[in-house]
């Protein structure tokens, strides 16, 4: 009777002593392979599609930790770009160094000198992790790839959102409408995830998503795209009122606490807005990156603000609505969102009043001509 085949793990540090030791440990449960270095380590994971974690040093000649997450992180290959990476930090790493790896796509951490307990249990843990996400993605990647609600908040998916998102981008493209993306990051996240752990984090997703459901319209669309990472179409708004929307909301998310009365959690966010003009994109992904543009000049401002952008070529109020794209909010009981619309659709329809009066005999003729008058006496 052939054994089943141990779960394959990549072990990466420029100190022999260091791979056989890691290799000692947890040879007996896995298929342990040894890398040298960062472009050893390449070359195996290109060729071996059976590895499924890596353990890796950050200092190593050629190619240091960093860079073999970058690269990783950055393949085209999906097994690559999600295997999970657990970084091996000295005494002498300190928190901005963990920080940097967490940003290049590490997955976990483990100190040195480690015992054998907690290294097995980060290679169990990962290992579980992969092998489970494999099977998902398998068996069920189409219903994962079209799930409509973010578990922890309840929020639109990610996958979600993209869809809808661009059915709407479309629909605005051919009707016509105002059509604001805003983009907001709770400030500092990964800081705070190395903090106070992944429970805790958890709770301020929730608690922030909570508050974004609550402001969101019944014609908007919300969405948690990333760890920390929201967005939001704001539909028949004024950039201002989106603005003003979205600084009652920063106040809301500053005034919320978490954790515990003896280690309270205190956070901040960040919102970057874009109101585009829709002809200049192809598709949401590109409106989405340029909004996270202003989004990320807001963090870098020191965060806990809004930066706004319009790209209209003239002001949004005389862009105009469609008469199809009026006609649809009012089907969708959407009535307020027309009323700042009302001098464009009258403008639309003077023009139609005049073609049907000049088209019709009689009383009714005079009609729509007296309509028609009185609709251009008000403009």
């Amino acid at each position: 009777m052939t054994s089943p085949t141990k779960p394959r793990i990549l072990t990466v540090d420029d100190s022999r002593v260091m791979r056989r030791a890691m290799s000692k440990v947890l040879g007996k449960s896995y298929d342990v392979v040894e890398a040298e270095h960062g472009e050893d380590a390449w070359t195996i994971l290109s060729n071996d599609p059976t590895i499924q974690v890596v353990f890796t040093d950050l200092s190593m000649p050629y190619l240091d930790g960093f860079g073999l997450l970058a690269r990783l992180r950055s393949a085209s290959d999906s097994r690559l770009n999600h295997i999970p990476v657990i970084i091996i930090t000295g005494k002498e790493d300190d928190e901005e160094t963990k920080q940097r790896a967490l940003d290049n796509g590490a997955n976990d951490f483990i100190t040195k000198p480690f015992d054998s307990v907690q290294l097995q249990a980060r290679a169990q843990a990962h290992v579980h992790f992969e092998a489970t996400r494999n099977k998902l993605n398998e068996t069920s990647d189409r219903l994962e790839q079209q799930a409509a609600v973010d578990e922890l908040t309840g929020l639109g998916g990610h996958r979600y959102f993209l869809k809808a998102a661009e059915e709407q981008l479309a629909y605005n493209q051919r009707h016509g409408g105002q059509f604001i993306m805003l983009r907001m990051d709770i400030d500092d996240f990964n800081r705070l995830f190395l903090r106070v752990g992944k429970e805790q984090a958890n709770y301020v997703i929730r608690g922030v998503g909570e508050l974004l459901a609550k402001s969101v319209r019944a014609e908007d669309m919300a969405a948690r795209i990333g760890l920390a990472k929201f967005a939001m179409i704001m539909r028949e708004t004024r950039v201002e009122d989106a603005t003003e929307t979205a600084r009652r909301l920063l106040e809301k998310v500053a005034s919320l606490t978490f954790g515990t009365i003896e280690k309270k959690i205190k956070i901040t966010c960040s919102i970057g807005i874009l109101e585009p003009e829709l002809s200049h994109f192809d598709n949401i992904k590109a409106i989405i990156k340029e909004t996270s543009r202003y989004l990320d000049k807001a963090m870098k401002n020191g965060g806990n603000q809004v930066v706004v952008k319009s790209l209209l070529s003239q002001p949004a109020e005389t862009q105009g609505m469609s008469i199809a794209a009026a006609l649809h909010l009012l089907e969708n009981e959407h009535e307020e969102s027309l009323k700042p619309h009302i001098n464009s659709l009258i403008q639309q329809l003077v023009p139609l009043l005049d073609f049907i009066a000049r088209n019709l005999d009689g009383e009714a003729a005079d009609d729509f001509s007296e309509i028609s008058q009185q609709l251009k006496a008000r403009l």
